[in-house]
């Protein structure tokens, strides 16, 4: 009688820079028979050193990191480490983001309403170098925002500070920001800073004022 073939173990790497996503993804794959989560990286900045000591099979990134982000450190990582297998996870489905990671040399881009059925799919996927992106998005209307499109391309926002702008609308403190969206205060800080220079306003007021005139 033949035996059944053990599954080679899929050693996985998870970069994202919010801890308590970071672990709970950890623990929620950890009973996947063939999967080994060999490390933990929650500051991106420290991620090239950490693929290059851990040699994982495929690296799951964070779309948003406040520190290097997720398109940024995939191009990073290929060029300084050599060609891996990323797979993405986004809360955007916007067709030009899936391109840019198609470009950069990711083989995957789930989107973080996935199940873990899902997920499990797609790092197997990308395990064999191939290319998986959430099936989800093939209904682009459902995810695309034109407004947001707008926003990004003609103030030169980005989908983070877009997120923040809307916070500060309805009337949330730096730290209630940093709260709800698992970011330090410093981190909400420096992204105000970063929208007033980029909308060329000094004041909350003004801050405020834009936002409803523009309906963000």
């Amino acid at each position: 009688m033949m035996m059944a073939s053990v599954p080679q173990s899929i050693n996985v790497l998870i970069i994202d820079d919010h801890r308590l996503f970071n672990d709970g993804l950890g623990l929620m794959l950890a009973d996947a028979p063939d999967l080994t989560i060999v490390g933990h990286v929650y500051h991106s900045r420290e991620a090239i050193a950490l693929v290059r000591e851990h040699h994982p099979d495929v690296l799951v990134i964070d779309f948003n990191m406040p520190e290097i982000d997720g398109l940024d450190l995939t191009r990073q990582l290929i060029a300084q480490v050599g060609p891996q297998r990323i797979l993405i996870l986004s809360m955007y489905g916007e067709t030009r983001y899936i391109d840019d990671f198609r470009k950069a040399g990711a083989l995957g881009y789930m989107l973080k309403t996935s199940t873990k059925e899902e997920l499990l799919a797609a790092i197997r996927a990308v395990a064999q170098k191939s290319i998986y992106f959430d099936p989800k998005l093939a209904d682009e209307k459902q995810f695309s925002n034109h407004a947001d499109d707008i926003f990004l391309k003609k103030y030169k926002l980005s989908p983070r500070e877009v997120e923040i702008i809307r916070h500060i609308r309805d009337g949330l403190s730096s730290p209630q920001i940093a709260m709800k969206i698992n970011l330090s205060q410093h981190t909400i800080d420096t992204h105000r800073k970063n929208i007033h220079a980029k909308l060329g306003i000094n004041t909350l007021a003004d801050l405020v004022r834009f936002a409803i005139e523009t309906n963000i």
